[in-house]
């Protein structure tokens, strides 16, 4: 049986998580507390997420990366992305490389900011800091759903599904 599309599921769980945080905006978003992004990534970081990173500093556990229009209406994130991370600096360090440059995930996340989307994340923080902790919270996920932007249980391929 295929599993379903995580970005499809109208509720995602809430259950242990936290609520979803906006992290990047696309670049013409006007307003205030905006900081661009490292040469050649689109959109800028928002003051949203640098107002929770105390509190990821020392964190282990999963995140997701969630995607919406709010231009065209689309109030909630579309899940698209999922990882781990238990190394020092842990989610907060996490986050903010995705933030400034994208990580690996640069080519996606620069197009989504592109076509006119917002990227938030929202984190789940492991009980144990222990990086096989983490990583078992994740593994869960993917053998339960399939991310558009993981290639790991998911037919090493991504999908892109921008509407």
């Amino acid at each position: 049986m295929a599993k379903p599309r995580r970005e499809l599921r109208s509720r995602p769980p809430s259950r242990g998580w936290s609520k979803w945080i906006k992290a990047m905006v696309p670049g013409y978003t006007p307003g205030k507390n905006l900081k661009r992004r490292r040469p050649i990534q689109v959109g800028y970081i928002s003051s949203s997420i640098t107002k929770v990173f105390p509190h990821l500093a020392q964190l282990c556990g999963v995140y997701e990366w969630g995607d919406k229009r709010p231009l065209r209406g689309q109030h909630t994130n579309k899940v698209v992305y999922l990882g781990n991370t238990c190394k020092p600096g842990a989610l907060k360090g996490r986050i903010q490389s995705y933030c400034r440059n994208g990580s690996h995930k640069a080519d996606l996340m620069n197009d989504t900011l592109f076509r006119g989307y917002e990227l938030s994340v929202r984190f789940q923080p492991t009980r144990i800091r222990r990086k096989r902790n983490a990583e078992r919270m994740e593994n869960k996920l993917l053998s339960k759903y399939n991310y558009a932007w993981n290639k790991r249980n998911n037919g090493n391929r991504v999908r892109h599904i921008l509407r």
